[in-house]
C-alpha cells in the first residue's frame, strides 16, 4: 500500500494490544491538534478562520486552556467572540428571539478540532478496511486485537464496503472480533460483580478494572484504572 503516513500509525495502534485501538489513535491525534491550535495555528490565517467561524467545544476549550499558552488562547477566543458578536441581531419579537436563540445553540457547541480528528479518524477507519485486503500480516494482527469501543467499531462497519471484493471477510471478522471482547469484557465485569459476595473466595476481581473495561467498551476510552 502507498498510505505509509496513515498506515503506520494504525499498525502503532494496533501493536499496543489495548482496548481499542482506534481510541488510541483518537487520543493521538487529538494531542497532536491540541498542540497545533496553541503553537502554529494561531497566526495562521486560514486556521484563524476556520476558528472564527467554528470555535472550540467546551472539552477542548479546557485541554487548550491548560495546555500552557494562554496568550495564543486569548488571541483566538477574542476573535472568535468577536465573529459571534458579529453574527447577533437584536430580536424585536419572539419569533426572532427563537430563531435567534436556534442560531445559538446551532454554533454553540462546533470545534474546529472535533471537525479535523473526526475528519482523519474515517480516514482511518477505511484505510484499515483496505490494509486488511491487501497486508496480510495486518490481518492477522487484526483478527488477534482486542476489538474496539462501540462508537468506533460503528465506524470501522460505516467503511466495510472500503474492502471491495472481501468485504463479506473483513465484515465477519470484524463482527468476531468485537462480539468475542464484549462477551469477555462482560465476563469479567460479571466475577468483579460476584466477589463482593460473601461466599466468593475471588476477592482479586474487586479491583473495578472490569469495570473500567466494560464502560469504555461501551463508551470509548472515557475512564482510566486509577478512577
Amino acid at each position: 500500500m502507498q498510505y505509509h503516513i496513515q498506515t503506520t500509525p494504525i499498525w502503532d495502534a494496533f501493536s499496543d494490544q489495548c482496548d481499542c485501538p482506534l481510541c488510541t489513535l483518537y487520543k493521538r491525534t487529538e494531542d497532536r491538534l491540541i498542540k497545533r491550535y496553541l503553537d502554529d495555528a494561531v497566526m495562521e490565517p486560514s486556521a484563524r478562520v476556520k476558528v472564527n467561524k467554528r470555535g472550540f467545544c467546551a472539552d477542548h476549550l479546557k485541554k487548550l486552556f491548560v495546555g500552557g499558552n494562554k496568550l495564543g488562547l486569548s488571541l483566538q477566543v477574542h476573535t472568535r467572540t468577536d465573529f459571534i458578536i458579529d453574527e447577533l441581531s437584536s430580536p424585536n419579537n419572539a419569533s426572532q428571539a427563537k430563531k435567534l436563540r436556534e442560531k445559538i445553540l446551532k454554533s454553540a457547541d462546533t470545534c474546529v478540532i472535533c471537525d479535523e480528528v473526526d475528519e482523519i479518524m474515517e480516514r482511518y477507519a477505511y484505510t484499515i478496511a483496505e490494509m486488511f485486503i491487501y497486508e496480510p500480516e495486518f490481518s492477522k494482527t487484526f483478527v488477534q486485537s482486542k476489538g474496539f469501543c462501540l462508537p468506533h467499531f460503528a465506524l470501522l462497519l460505516k467503511f466495510v464496503r472500503r474492502a471491495g471484493k472481501m468485504q463479506k471477510e473483513y465484515a465477519n471478522a470484524l463482527y468476531k472480533v468485537q462480539v468475542e471482547s464484549m462477551r469477555k469484557s462482560n465476563d469479567e465485569l460479571d466475577r468483579f460483580s460476584r466477589s463482593f459476595d460473601y461466599r466468593s473466595s475471588d476477592k482479586q476481581a474487586q479491583t473495578g478494572d472490569a469495570l473500567v473495561h466494560s464502560i469504555n467498551k461501551l463508551k470509548g476510552n472515557i475512564l482510566t484504572k486509577k478512577q
